[in-house]
């Protein structure tokens, strides 16, 4: 359980910046395919150095069909949410993978067989209304438009985070099947590439301006890619020391860390409220981590 909390906070921490890197770069005018493309596809090649260095596992069966499900999944789960970072504030998004924890209740029960505790299905409950808190009030100085867009945005994080859910199982599936960093390193690789291909095919001004953006948003597409690397091996590696439902709650925190990082950072507001709706998902990771 040690082992696991230390994985999950520092990988989660490193998906709050990936999230907040994103955001402050779709902000700057960065296309959100080329984003998402070549971050993952970086960092996947980045992992690809301590795999050598360990070597590759041995793979088990039932790896390959998680994999490709996991793989299919986040293709489409990544594509709609990094479409709502471009919207909305990350702030507002990024709370939205509190509905992960409840569906993968069931997701990891269909997948893996996996039956939780009543009080770690009360940890996991506490960590949502939390996490709820963080949603912003909204506010009545909206323009129509800007309601308009948040709410568009609202939309595909919640479509996002239904597919993540789905996604979960598979993922621990292919994990324990294999290795957190061969497993991670092969599906940011793959995404990665999935997505640019999907890029390039459907979307003429892709064609024609992929290799200059690269060139030009270079060192930040580096950068995140970093951060996200770390933390999807990170979080991937945790996977193998607790269930599924349970794994999924603690990875809340990278909505956590993401709202904290986007006030600081970012300056987005409201930071009194999410204080206090972190102390209440704190006490419901707590509860899930030592109870459950």
């Amino acid at each position: 359980m040690t082992i696991f909390v230390l994985l999950m906070l520092a990988g989660t921490l490193a998906l709050g910046a990936d999230d907040v890197l994103k955001r402050k770069y779709l902000r700057e005018g960065m296309d959100e395919q080329i984003l998402l493309g070549i971050s993952w596809f970086g960092g996947g090649l980045l992992l690809l150095i301590p795999l050598f260095i360990f070597g590759i596992p041995e793979i088990k069966s039932g790896f390959w069909s998680a994999f490709f499900a996991t793989t299919f999944l986040n293709v489409v789960s990544q594509n709609i949410f990094i479409r709502a970072f471009k919207i909305a504030d990350a702030s507002l998004i990024a709370p939205l993978r509190l509905l992960i924890p409840p569906i993968v209740i069931f997701t990891g029960f269909l997948v893996l067989g996996e039956v939780p505790t009543i009080t770690g299905a009360l940890g996991i409950l506490t960590t949502i209304a939390g996490l709820w808190l963080l949603l912003p009030s909204g506010g009545n100085d909206s323009g129509v438009e800007e309601r308009a867009a948040l709410r568009q945005g609202m939309i595909f994080g919640i479509m996002g985070s239904i597919l993540f859910a789905f996604s979960f199982p598979f993922d621990k599936k292919a994990v324990v099947a294999s290795s957190g960093i061969f497993f991670s390193s092969l599906v940011l690789i793959a995404v990665g590439i999935l997505t640019i291909a999907g890029s390039m095919i459907f979307f003429k001004n892709s064609r024609i301006s992929f290799f200059r953006d690269a060139v030009r948003w270079r060192r930040s597409l580096v950068l995140v890619s970093l951060a996200g690397g770390i933390g999807s091996f990170l979080t991937a590696q945790a996977l193998g020391y607790s269930l599924a439902a349970y794994a999924a709650s603690m990875k809340r925190l990278w909505s956590l860390w993401t709202v904290i990082l986007a006030g600081k950072f970012l300056e987005e507001r409201d930071l009194k409220r999410r204080l206090v709706a972190t102390l209440i998902m704190l006490s419901g990771v707590a509860i899930t981590a030592i109870w459950g």
